[in-house]
């Protein structure tokens, strides 16, 4: 089960592409966390995926301390296996806190846009300060204790010309392991954009291949992703999200979500499931949501790539196009790109039969 609390509607920066809408204070109470965890727990899965997000999830250091203790109790209790993550723009961590997330067990992801220029332009200070020094001491803290950190970097059609630039960046100079590609699907990419999106991705790819052939592989969500799909012959019911079935998000106010992407600024009700202060799950709405999940488009139903295309993540669909069973353009761009990269590399590591390559690939799936 993957369980996430929104500590928080409130954030340090101002980023262009949040998926949060407009940051306030609002803060979870810890009756509601309490109800949350409760709640969460009333399921007995064996093993539990514990997130943190906001807003800025750190703002809220202390109600995450708290709640990680708590979940802990309920969890050995239980017999449960906890993993924990906390997804951060890293601008608030100190060495106590690094140390002390180690010392719980978790795995953070920090979001930092790889070149100083597109940090700065996309991820401000709430108060329009740069952020990039203080999101990449964040990062250096963590990766003194994660070693495989994840970053994750959003393209925009404000930023998308730097895109390979800062991937190379970080992997070549901050010695990150593990890039996510989370592009901003939610905005308008004119021509101009995607073209440029297409050239990002293949320069990506080719570093990628030249990481490989140098025995150090970079791991990047949207290549490694491809190229698994193309062994699997397509996604597997069990790599696609378990959207408002065994993955839930609470907000702030302790309404439940389906994804904590859907719950924005917890004024557009229609994709809540329910709220912990209130009985839990509003069965009836959460089966008909659940009864819309897949994908509707003509145009994706004899397309060759369909089963590896990404036309089925709700959040997404929900955001653009009003309907979590339809999808919209860009995300076919999108993957389309991204599977003509991975397919041209992947071909390539494994024609020369790239040690480094088979070994993260088919040694899993032999």
């Amino acid at each position: 089960m993957d369980f996430s609390l929104a500590l928080t509607h409130d954030c340090n920066l101002a980023c262009r592409y949040c998926y949060a809408g407009a940051k306030r204070r609002d803060v979870m109470s810890r009756d509601t966390a309490r109800a949350a965890i409760d709640f969460a727990f009333a399921f007995g899965a064996k093993e539990m995926q514990l997130g943190f997000f906001g807003g800025e999830p750190l703002l809220e250091w202390d109600l995450l301390t708290h709640c990680t203790e708590q979940c802990e109790a309920r969890a050995e209790a239980r017999q449960c296996v906890l993993k924990k993550t906390v997804t951060t723009n890293g601008s608030l961590l100190t060495a106590e806190r690094v140390d002390w997330l180690h010392w719980h067990g978790f795995y953070p992801a920090i979001s930092l846009d790889g070149l100083r220029a597109m940090h700065d332009l996309a991820r401000p200070f709430a108060d329009g300060r740069p952020s990039y020094d203080a999101c990449r001491r964040g990062l250096k803290l963590a990766r003194a204790r994660f070693p495989g950190v994840e970053v994750i970097i959003v393209p925009d059609p404000v930023t998308i010309a730097g895109l390979a630039a800062g991937v190379r960046q970080l992997a070549d100079e901050e010695g990150v392991a593990r890039v996510s590609l989370n592009p901003n699907f939610y905005t308008k990419w004119d021509e101009a954009a995607l073209e440029l999106w297409r050239q990002a991705y293949e320069e990506i790819a080719d570093f990628y291949l030249a990481r490989h052939r140098a025995g150090r592989p970079v791991a990047i969500n949207v290549l490694d992703a491809k190229v698994i799909t193309r062994l699997k012959d397509g996604y597997a019911p069990c790599d696609t999200c378990n959207f408002g079935e065994r993955e839930i998000a609470v907000a702030p106010s302790g309404r439940l979500y389906p994804c904590e992407r859907l719950i924005g600024e917890d004024w557009d009700l229609a994709m809540c499931i329910g709220d912990v202060s209130r009985g839990g799950f509003d069965e009836p709405k959460r089966k008909a949501v659940l009864a819309r999940r897949g994908n509707v488009n003509p145009e994706c139903r004899d397309c060759g790539l369909r089963g590896r295309c990404m036309n089925w993540c709700c959040c997404i669909n929900y955001t653009l196009t009003g309907a979590i069973d339809r999808t919209d353009g860009v995300v076919c761009h999108h993957e389309r790109i991204a599977i003509a990269a991975a397919d041209r590399v992947a071909a390539i590591l494994y024609n020369e039969r790239n040690p480094a390559f088979l070994s993260r690939f088919y040694q899993t799936f032999a």
